[in-house]
């Protein structure tokens, strides 16, 4: 063990920073100290899981020697050997524990295909028995172990870790936790039945559809099927709290974890959190935010729990964010980190279809700067790079998505006029034609002002740095696809959502170019103090323009023109910045660049931390009809009672009235229950697998179902029951058992005479037994 300080990952010119600057702020304290910040964060998140949430103690025990031992110790192990070490043991072990989400999911898959699951408790053990070969043969560990002292910084990164746990707890947990079973988030049984296919079937499909090929961003589903089998928590505990808490943690950290390897300082890696977890674009009128093209601050949280795909894709893409520039960076060719890119690569496309194009792009950028710039060994490199992802993205398509675009289309409206359709106009006030374009507008200014620390690198000589044209130009592609593509859903989103990484260390990285390494304590200050000003004056405009939306849809379009030529002069005050500093070197113009990055992209932080320290605005969600009384009971009965292979029928095809053109998204049979339902919901199904076109109406959740007679014969048994009609569903579909909503036709005594009486009977549910 040693206290010298890793460099690799730095860049070559850079120094490492002195304690009496206001880089670096260490604090004494004995060895172990620098991982005592993230220890404390952790320690925390669980125990307002079993505070808040309704987590058992045991189970939050067992989940986090779950994560340490098939998580944190496998990743960290494979990590440090590929990669390299990094600054210290704490950015390892953020870094190798995202990895190690990595590397359980073709362990869990192969496993699972063979039913060899009890085998997954020996991983551990293979890798610990591994790692002491190595160290015994080679007489060495992987690289030197530096553990290093917290710093104010480390403890600022912590802080934000900490706001994000706090917002988990009060806007999440509190009015979400594990007892509110029947007031799910509409689409969290979409999400929980994926997994519970996935826990006990590989290949997987959609399961409340038998027979429908699982077609979707489901790696996510792995993860939490693999710590499901590994610790016996139940699927939901984990996916509300345990394992969505640790992406969240993971994403944050990454940001820091990422930024202060790939500058080899300390400050950078709080800059890109802060950036990351409470960053956006300008709003300078309160009401423009339901418009606004990213509010990073909450979705960084909200959207990992109504997205678990989304909360993958953020902490996957910091390593292979650190593994791609540390390539580019490289004087020579290695073969170990290319392939560890190239599994990564893998991850990311398989976790959110939106996130390796955008990488695609950036790579793409790179490698036309090396071309231009004539750095042949570089433009190698980031071809080889750009190749992987190209041929990884080809295959994912086929293998993760069938070949589909999930109605993904190119509109330059589409987002705009998707954002207008939220807003709330009194009955009778439509919105001006121009309402779009002045729209579009402000967006191209929000993403400029977001992107001004990047432009300022740029143009003092950045851009002959494919390393850093790689993560602007990822950014870049993300911002791009949110404003010219199209999606029923807004889904277009993601692209941006999910570039916000990219956006955060690159962020980072740039101020890391322009603040001198020597920065003097004084200067700090004025930093801070300018940033401070900044964020003041933009609330003081919100405040003078008032922030309540135009009550007539007239007068929306001068609103926002309004807003618009706020940002066009904080822009213009930017360029001129950006001018000056491009022929003057002085530490005079470095705070007003600050104060602008920092008072537009972290305007909104104060408020969220408030809303992470006063709780949530709205009370803890009422019981909703997703699912009746007694519903969920009745779908673990029989998962109780069943093999994984068992098949349910069912009449709950709807959520809300069984109308016609009711909403298809009724999946919770299949999650609660974890076996396949012969048709249950049928929403967010690709046409194209089902032979059906992919039409507007098609990609909506009020899509007719492609095979009536299939449905006909599902729906007869429990309304028109026979002999016939019985024995249709038991000889000819292999049907085990049939749970009935009373709250659609179904004919009670009719089944009772056919099949007596019901193994279950709760509230409005009562469930029969075909075998």
């Amino acid at each position: 063990m040693t206290a010298d300080p890793a460099t690799v990952g730095a860049e070559p010119d850079a120094k490492p920073p002195s304690d009496r600057t206001f880089s670096d702020g260490t604090v004494s304290g004995r060895s172990w100290s620098g991982l005592l910040p993230g220890v404390l964060v952790v320690v925390a998140t669980l125990v307002l899981a079993v505070r808040i949430a309704g987590v058992g103690i045991g189970e939050a025990l067992l989940f986090a020697g779950y994560v340490l031992a098939f998580l944190t110790f496998p990743g960290t192990v494979v990590w440090r050997a590929v990669a390299k070490p990094g600054p210290n043991l704490g950015n390892d072990l953020i870094l190798g524990t995202i990895l190690g989400l990595v590397l359980e999911i073709p362990l869990y898959l192969l496993l699972r295909l063979f039913d060899l699951t009890p085998l997954i408790y020996g991983y551990p053990v293979a890798v610990l028995v591994v790692a002491l070969v190595v160290v015994w043969r080679r007489r060495r560990w992987f690289g030197p172990v530096v553990i290093g002292r917290e710093s104010l910084w480390s403890w600022a990164g912590a802080a934000v870790a900490g706001v994000q746990v706090l917002l988990v707890t009060n806007q999440m947990w509190s009015h979400r936790p594990i007892d509110a079973l029947r007031a799910p988030y509409v689409d969290e049984p979409f999400h929980l039945a994926i997994a519970g296919d996935l826990l006990h079937h590989f290949p997987a499909q959609m399961p409340w559809v038998e027979g429908t090929p699982l077609f979707y961003h489901w790696l996510v589903y792995v993860h939490l099927a693999s710590a499901a089998t590994v610790t016996h928590i139940e699927l939901i505990v984990l996916m509300r709290s345990l394992s969505i808490a640790l992406l969240v943690l993971l994403a944050v950290g990454g940001a820091y974890a990422a930024a202060t390897r790939l500058t080899g300082r300390s400050w950078p890696g709080f800059v890109a959190a802060l950036v990351f977890a409470m960053g956006a674009t300008p709003d300078f009128f309160g009401w423009t935010s339901l418009v606004s093209p990213a509010q990073l601050a909450f979705d960084s949280v909200t959207r990992a729990f109504d997205s678990p795909t989304h909360a993958l894709v953020m902490p996957l893409q910091m390593v292979l964010m650190v593994l791609v520039v540390e390539m580019i960076r490289s004087d020579r060719w290695r073969w170990g980190p290319w392939l560890l890119t190239v599994v990564v690569m893998v991850a990311v496309a398989g976790a959110k279809s939106s996130a390796l194009p955008t990488i695609i792009a950036g790579l793409f950028l790179a490698l036309v700067i090396s071309a231009v710039l004539r750095r042949r060994r570089t433009a190698l490199t980031v071809a080889a790079a750009l190749g992987s992802a190209v041929v990884v993205f080809l295959v994912a398509q086929q293998v993760f998505y069938g070949g589909g675009t999930r109605a993904t289309s190119i509109d330059l409206n589409g987002s705009t006029v998707q954002r207008l359709g939220v807003l709330m106009l009194p009955e009778g006030e439509t919105l001006p034609g121009s309402a779009p374009f002045s729209i579009w507008i402000s967006f191209t200014v929000g993403f400029v002002l977001v992107a001004i620390p990047l432009i300022v690198g740029l143009v003092r000589g950045a851009w002959r740095r494919p390393d850093r044209v790689f993560l602007a130009g990822t950014w870049a592609a993300g911002a791009g696809a949110l404003m010219v593509l199209s999606h029923p859903a807004l889904s277009q989103a993601y692209f941006l959502l999910g570039a916000s990484g990219f956006i955060a260390v690159a962020t980072a990285v740039a101020l890391s170019d322009i603040v001198p390494v020597d920065l003097s304590f004084r200067d700090g200050v004025r930093f801070v103090g300018c940033a401070a000003l900044g964020g003041l004056a933009l609330v003081t405009a919100r405040l003078l323009v008032g922030g309540d939306m135009p009550a007539d849809g007239s007068v929306f379009t001068s609103t926002l023109l309004t807003q618009l030529a706020i940002g066009l002069l904080v822009l213009a005050v930017a360029v001129v910045i950006v001018l000056m500093y491009a022929k003057r070197s002085t530490i005079a113009t470095l705070p007003a660049i600050v104060a602008l990055v920092l008072g537009v992209m972290l305007a909104g932080a104060p408020q969220t931390v408030a809303l992470a320290v006063a709780g949530p605005a709205l009370p803890r969600a009422p019981d909703t009809d997703i699912i009746g009384p007694g519903g969920v009971a009745a779908a673990r009965f029989v998962r109780g009672h069943s093999q994984p292979d068992e098949l349910i029928a069912t009449n709950a095809h709807c959520i809300g009235l069984p109308v016609p053109d009711c909403d298809r998204r009724n999946f919770w049979i299949a999650a609660y229950a974890e076996r396949r339902v012969l048709v249950e919901g049928w929403a967010y199904i690709d046409p194209l697998v089902v032979g059906q076109p992919s039409t507007d109406l098609n990609n909506s959740a009020y899509l007719p179902f492609w095979d009536p007679e299939l449905l006909e014969a599902n729906d007869a048994a429990i309304t028109d029951p026979s002999p016939a009609t019985i024995a249709t569903l038991r000889d000819d579909h292999d049907v085990d058992w049939i749970v009935v909503d009373r709250r659609y036709r179904a004919d009670l005594p009719g089944l009772r005479r056919e099949l007596g009486q019901p193994r279950f009977k709760r509230g409005l549910y009562s469930v029969f037994d075909l075998r």
